[in-house]
């Protein structure tokens, strides 16, 4: 290979990653989920890391004589037990300085737990790193402004500080505990802080109790969060591959998503960031992350060293804000709730005040059938630059995760598999053609559709019954 073949090497190996990975958002027909960790906040607003965090706490407390390298052998390098100490330490701190502003009187309150002094000095260390924070002069700005303009269906983090709220001022926050017991948390337009927030000091997870505590009612979030993460692309930024908190939410995901771990689940990926790359190399393009147990997910992986070309392939343009859809979504779901409505396949839908079945029937164009109690979608919006589109859309009604749904699937992922398997059996791309089951409706991006007969195929195919194409 001469230098100049090897010296295009990484950008071959970015172009076809992230080309993979659009298609992957487009055959979903459904809004990623983004996990943003620490590392993001690092970058944009130079939070610490873990270490740094505690190091920090032990230098604001003048009582606390032993640097950090003491507890850290103290506690053999677990950081929730150093905070554990540290937590001992504030709150003696802080009831010493009583009376002296050192920190709010509202906090010496008995409804408070002992911790909430060094959950304070938390807070406030974030809170003053953040207010510096200005896109406008920001050295990451096109990152920034690409990041901000993202219309993910959800973020989920770990992450105190707001850097996100900031970002997404239209999305709705929902924090800690919140998360399992608010019944909407996984609709459209969610920050999901499970870590807790430095506007809501209690919540945050710091110490070996905190942990204990969110462990145990992990289960349950991650009960509700599953059938979220079949149904969507999911992107994990700023983690590393050996995060904790990670390996917990894949663990519980890999039950369900795959039976052989030598298969990459697609509909993961990891992006790591590294500002040296050697651009003679090409890096690998999924990665096995160890679980527990002996047990290990294969899923996809890109190495970057700035996040721009990712964010520019994420973003999925929308004629509707985020916050109107969230709005639409709530009021069709009180309009369900109030109104049997079945057979309901839309493929799109371009206005933001439906509040009503009127309203649904006058703009998607709905004839209700007397003789079943049925409604029925006769007229679809949003694919007028297609010839006879309403015939053509009527038709190719189904977005993968539907087709996924109707064979009995949580989303589209196991249905994609299916797919497959018929193309290698066949030789021939289902979706690489427009035919009786597919069809192609994007223009310079693939957005993909498919019929009722794609359903039937797939059905066969999953109950290992013979089958015959028909193009």
């Amino acid at each position: 290979m001469d230098g100049e073949a090897m010296g295009v090497a990484y950008a071959k190996y970015l172009e076809e990653s992230l080309s993979r990975m659009k298609n992957i958002i487009n055959d979903s027909g459904t809004r990623p989920i983004l996990f943003v960790g620490s590392g993001i906040s690092r970058r944009y607003i130079d939070t610490p890391d873990w270490e740094s965090l505690l190091e920090k706490l032990i230098d604001l407390n003048p009582n606390i004589n032993m640097p950090i390298g003491y507890f850290v052998q103290q506690t053999e390098n677990d950081y929730p037990a150093i905070a554990n100490l540290l937590l001992e330490e504030y709150q003696k701190y802080a009831w010493e300085n009583k009376n002296k502003d050192v920190f709010p009187e509202e906090l010496y309150d008995g409804k408070f737990d002992k911790d909430i002094f060094l959950k304070y000095k938390i807070s406030e260390h974030i809170k003053e790193l953040s207010e510096t924070f200005n896109i406008n002069q920001h050295k990451y700005q096109l990152e920034l402004e690409a990041f901000r303009k993202l219309n993910p269906h959800a973020i989920i983090t770990t992450n105190y500080d707001d850097l996100l709220e900031r970002l997404f001022p239209k999305f709705n926050v929902v924090v800690g505990q919140q998360v399992i017991k608010q019944k909407n948390s996984t609709s459209l337009g969610h920050i999901l802080k499970i870590h807790g927030s430095i506007n809501e000091i209690s919540g945050i997870v710091i110490s070996q109790d905190d942990y204990a505590n969110f462990e145990r009612k992990q289960k349950y979030l991650s009960a509700k969060l599953l059938t979220y993460f079949m149904e969507h692309p999911l992107f994990f930024l700023g983690y590393s591959v050996t995060d904790e908190n990670i390996r917990a939410i894949l663990a519980d995901i890999s039950e369900i998503v795959t039976e052989n771990t030598d298969v990459v689940v697609e509909n993961i990926w990891f992006i790591d960031w590294n500002l040296e790359i050697d651009e003679n190399l090409s890096p690998p393009t999924d990665r096995y992350i160890t679980l527990g147990d002996g047990k290990t997910i294969r899923i996809n992986y890109v190495l970057v060293s700035d996040f721009l070309k990712v964010y520019q392939e994420l973003y999925q343009a929308s004629i509707v804000e985020i916050s109107e859809l969230r709005a639409l979504e709530e009021n069709i779901y009180n309009i369900v709730k109030s109104k049997t409505i079945s057979n309901l396949e839309v493929d799109m839908i371009s206005i933001s005040d439906i509040n009503s079945v009127e309203k649904i029937e006058e703009f998607i164009g709905i004839d209700e059938q007397v003789e079943s109690g049925k409604l029925n979608v006769k007229n679809v919006i949003g694919l007028s630059t297609i010839s006879d589109p309403q015939q053509l859309v009527t038709r190719f009604s189904l977005t993968l995760s539907d087709v996924g749904r109707k064979l009995g699937f949580d989303g589209w992922y196991k249905a994609n598999q299916l797919i497959k398997k018929v193309e290698e059996q066949e030789g021939i791309s289902i979706k690489g053609t427009t035919n009786n089951y597919h069809i192609n409706v994007g223009t310079k991006l693939p957005v993909h559709r498919y019929s009722k007969q794609m359903v039937d195929l797939l059905e066969l195919v999953k109950e290992g019954k013979e089958y015959s194409l028909d193009l």
